[in-house]
């Protein structure tokens, strides 16, 4: 029988190796449906109509994290405020005044929770120890009255005349939240806005466009004596 020499005999070592590794290789390439922990995550939309008194989702975010992290939470969005004011006139009316305004707020619920402007966090972190947000906590985005007046000044006083006025408006607004202590887990982040009609004369309205934006959701590590006020962290 021959004798094989040690080069030879490393090398064919080396090749059953190979053959061994690759498959092992192959196997793990497989993909996986589970969420990645502790990772930004985006999302985006775009034109939503808000009528007055209701409010909309206008974004969903899902995420996981691997254990109580606070996030950092970034919206914005164009938004805009239409106004249809009228004045009807006629010979009673020596002065007569038509106004309508409207405000879009927004705001953030995490797991069905709304998310508190101000909140703290002190060892041991408890996710279910941090406040819920409420009316105070949502944030104005556009803001928009509309007034408008008429007067007789005619030496003979025959009343107003009427007149219709239409006023749209556009502008690009953010805000950031700080979420303190998110517990480890899947969860949901919606964003959410209404429209609050100020003041609406007869016949007169208002309605709440919001066009392109963005959500931007980022897991951070803040002090364990973190807090979210006027303060500031201690």
């Amino acid at each position: 029988m021959p004798t094989l020499s040690r080069r030879a005999l490393v090398a064919g070592t080396a090749v059953a190796a190979i053959a061994i590794a690759v498959p092992t290789t192959l196997a793990a390439t497989g993909t996986s449906s589970a969420q990645p922990a502790n990772k930004a995550v985006a999302a985006a939309s775009k034109t939503a109509v808000i009528a007055p008194g209701s409010n909309k989702t206008l974004m969903t975010a899902t995420f996981k994290t691997s254990k109580p992290e606070d996030l950092l939470i970034s919206v914005a969005a164009e938004c805009s405020i239409l106004t249809n004011t009228v004045i009807h006139g006629g010979p009673n009316a020596a002065t007569e005044t038509a106004n309508a305004g409207g405000r879009i707020r927004v705001w953030l619920e995490l797991d069905g929770k709304e998310i508190a402007l101000q909140s703290t966090s002190t060892p041991p972190q408890d996710p279910s120890a941090q406040p819920v947000g409420g009316e105070s906590d949502k944030v104005t985005f556009c803001d928009q009255v509309h007034q408008r007046s008429v007067k007789d000044n005619e030496s003979d006083k025959d009343g107003t005349d009427g007149s219709t006025d239409y006023l749209l408006t556009k502008s690009s607004a953010a805000f950031n939240w700080v979420r303190l202590n998110t517990g480890s887990g899947d969860h949901t982040l919606v964003v959410k806005a209404d429209l609050i009609l100020d003041q609406a004369s007869a016949d007169s309205s208002a309605q709440a466009v919001v066009g392109n934006r963005t959500l931007i959701v980022e897991p951070t590590k803040l002090a364990n004596n973190a807090v979210i006020s006027d303060t500031g962290t201690n």
